[in-house]
């Protein structure tokens, strides 16, 4: 039942001929933590089934979402995130030099209330984005990120401190 909820949130819900409201509705009807106010924009995609995903009231999720499976991927309220952003809990561990994509490890993703994640950024496994923060477009978060700061490049750093 979880690849069937999972394949119809990546090709019923994520397509285009739905509103945003509509699509977090069908999104929320397929197990998906969906909260009031949320915007949802096509062509989300998930690795795995869409009940991984928790979305704050007053979000918005903008075109190409990418979210990965195996841990939660829990998005706060009033949050931006911008086209083609990837929220990916799952990674390997390094193996031998004849398969380097060892065994599977997974850990949640968090991303705290007011945050905007730019275009193209990345957020992996066990990583917390602090309440209040920007994550610059083509970001690749590695690290938790303190609340109310702006982080870019790769993998991210704190560029400076936000005011509240």
């Amino acid at each position: 039942m979880s690849r069937l909820r999972g394949a119809l949130a990546g090709s019923v819900a994520a397509s285009p001929v739905w509103s945003p409201r509509t699509r977090a509705r069908l999104l929320r009807s397929l197990g998906a933590g969906i909260g009031q106010g949320v915007k949802v924009r096509p062509f989300i995609r998930f690795i795995g089934s869409p009940d991984v995903l928790t979305v704050g009231r007053g979000s918005f999720l903008n075109v190409g979402l990418t979210v990965g499976a195996n841990a939660d991927v829990r998005v706060g309220e009033r949050v931006s995130i911008g086209p083609n952003v990837s929220l990916l809990p799952t990674t390997h561990e390094v193996g031998p030099s004849q398969a380097r994509a060892g065994a599977t490890v997974s850990a949640p993703v968090v991303v705290g209330d007011g945050t905007w994640i730019g275009a193209g950024a990345t957020v992996l496994g066990g990583v917390t984005v602090g309440p209040g923060c920007i994550i610059a477009a083509g970001a690749v978060v590695t690290d938790d990120c303190e609340p109310n700061g702006l982080y870019g490049g790769v993998p991210a750093r704190l560029i400076r401190r936000l005011d509240d």
